[in-house]
């Protein structure tokens, strides 16, 4: 009776937010390249992306509220970054939304 219901890896990849991904990962690249042509080692994205402008993302990601499918959105976006090799950190934004801080 094997495959007549889906395993736990196929079940947390088919409820991410691919679309929300997808957008946040290009708009980090794009601050990245920016970067890389300025000359400097580092990129902030603070704003213009569906987790840096949603303070939802805060709260789950800094535990003020339970929300998994938000703070693994974040860890993959991070995961994404860092297995091609740049340092990333989360930070707070005053507005409780978050800050990529991604550094080469």
């Amino acid at each position: 009776m094997a495959n007549i219901f889906t395993n736990a890896k196929d079940a947390r990849i088919d409820t991410r937010n691919n679309v929300t991904i997808h957008g946040e990962v290009r708009s980090v690249e794009s601050a990245i390249l920016a970067n890389v042509s300025a000359g400097v080692l580092y990129a902030n994205v603070s704003s213009g992306t569906t987790m840096t402008d949603s303070n939802a993302y805060y709260k789950a990601y800094f535990s003020i509220t339970t929300d998994a499918a938000k703070v693994d959105q974040i860890n993959y976006v991070k995961k994404y970054f860092t297995d091609l090799g740049y340092g990333v950190n989360i930070k707070q934004n005053d507005t409780q939304t978050i800050i990529w801080n991604v550094a080469w």
